[in-house]
């Protein structure tokens, strides 16, 4: 559209038009060729400040291509965040910091004013002259960035009841039930949350939060999320793992309905299934009998745990003696299967090894980095790519994260170390 603006086009916010203010046409064509503009296809349209001008009703929003298809397919998008958050929006699938941006020029909103291609415009005589009132005025917008989905609260959410089994269930109902009678507005105690509830307080996406679920091996119990307790889950896992070895079963093939009717006289089987989904993928034999196949990885990790956990720090060679003795038949052990969960100093006399999960470790990057390098003074890429890769997102690789966090430095043997550019005690 070859519409312009000259600074005698606007009237003041607080000023009515009158006939002072009006522009004939040759006034306007003057104007314009003053102005450098030679072009006045179409009509020309006046632009005037409404007197009831308002900044606070729209805002803008810099929409990316992943949200715009969203929108464009129908699909809703939420912003979501409690009063002490920063607003986060969410697609179905992914999450976006809300930030807010300066224009350096003022950006003007009207809702008349006429575009190249609508109906109306090829209809207006050439020439004519057209007011268009300006009811608002902005000078910033809201951005939008993709980042890691804050999934941290979710954590702390499933911990305030965990699943300890059915005969502590009546227990807990008692103590659900003091808590809400004491919570108030500005204190609530230990709760149970369904999926929608988790939506409302977590900072992330349906998709994201499932995942999330998942990754914290929550379990749906009659209708509110729950994580196991420790001790619950491992008693679980220990009575199907010592099954397995009683029945000589091949940990590629445990048969799901033996197995519940062999151990749901001391564990429901809501508990054993979600267990055996926990550290196992679901699949049908020959004979399509309904079978688990336990991941070698997964169960690795939970015998080294069950040993590492309670230990402290574990002499390193009687460690990998009892962890290779405890596995199912046919698994093999592997230092590579404690990488984010355990750290090795094979330089003490004798060599130890203890229990450092990545799940136990600050979401934000810089408390992170902290508790890192309170461990350890220096780590090999290798070593701390583990227990930073989740803080990965679009934006930030791990390359960028080990350049603001960390200083970089080479042994004698020419492998890069990296240090904290500020320095931390270590233990």
């Amino acid at each position: 559209m070859e519409s312009f603006l000259t600074p005698t086009s606007l009237t003041s916010p607080t000023s009515t038009p009158s006939t002072s203010l009006t522009r004939t046409a040759e006034q306007v064509r003057g104007a314009a060729q003053a102005a450098g503009l030679t072009s006045t296809q179409g009509p020309v349209q006046l632009l005037r400040f409404s007197p009831m001008l308002n900044t606070e009703d729209y805002k803008l929003l810099e929409v990316p291509p992943q949200v715009l298809s969203s929108l464009s397919n129908g699909k809703s998008v939420v912003i979501r965040g409690e009063a002490s958050d920063d607003a986060v929006l969410c697609t179905e699938d992914q999450t976006f910091e809300l930030r807010a941006a300066d224009t350096s020029n003022m950006l003007l909103l009207t809702p008349s004013l006429r575009l190249r291609g609508d109906n109306d415009f090829s209809d207006t005589e050439e020439g004519s002259i057209l007011n268009v009132e300006v009811t608002g005025s902005l000078s910033s917008y809201l951005e939008l960035r993709p980042i890691r989905p804050r999934t941290e609260k979710l954590k702390q959410l499933l911990s305030e009841v965990p699943y300890r089994g059915q005969e502590y269930e009546e227990d807990v109902g008692k103590e659900l039930q003091v808590s809400e009678q004491r919570s108030s507005k500005k204190s609530r105690g230990p709760a149970k949350y369904t999926f929608e509830e988790l939506l409302c307080r977590v900072q992330a996406s349906e998709r994201e939060l499932i995942e999330a679920l998942e990754k914290l091996q929550a379990c749906p119990i009659t209708g509110y999320w729950r994580v196991f307790d420790a001790d619950y889950r491992d008693r679980v896992c220990q009575y199907i793992l010592t099954l397995l070895e009683e029945e000589d079963w091949s940990y590629k093939q445990v048969p799901l309905e033996q197995t519940i009717s062999k151990l749901e006289e001391l564990e429901p089987r809501f508990a054993l299934e979600h267990c055996l989904n926990c550290y196992g993928c679901r699949q049908q034999d020959d004979s399509g009998r309904v079978c688990y196949e336990l991941s070698e990885l997964k169960v690795c990790q939970f015998y080294a745990e069950l040993l590492l956990r309670p230990a402290g720090k574990f002499n390193y060679h009687e460690f990998m003696s009892s962890w290779r003795q405890s596995v199912p038949d046919g698994m093999d052990t592997s230092l590579d299967q404690l990488e984010g969960l355990a750290l090795a100093d094979m330089t003490s006399a004798p060599p130890v090894i203890w229990h450092f999960p990545v799940s136990n470790l600050p979401h934000d990057p810089t408390s992170r980095f902290k508790s890192i390098f309170e461990v350890r003074e220096r780590w090999t890429h290798k070593e701390i790519e583990p227990y930073i890769s989740d803080l990965e997102t679009p934006t930030l690789s791990i390359k960028a994260l080990l350049l603001k966090h960390t200083r970089a430095s080479k042994n004698s043997a020419g492998e890069k170390l990296y240090n904290s550019k500020i320095g931390v005690p270590t233990r």
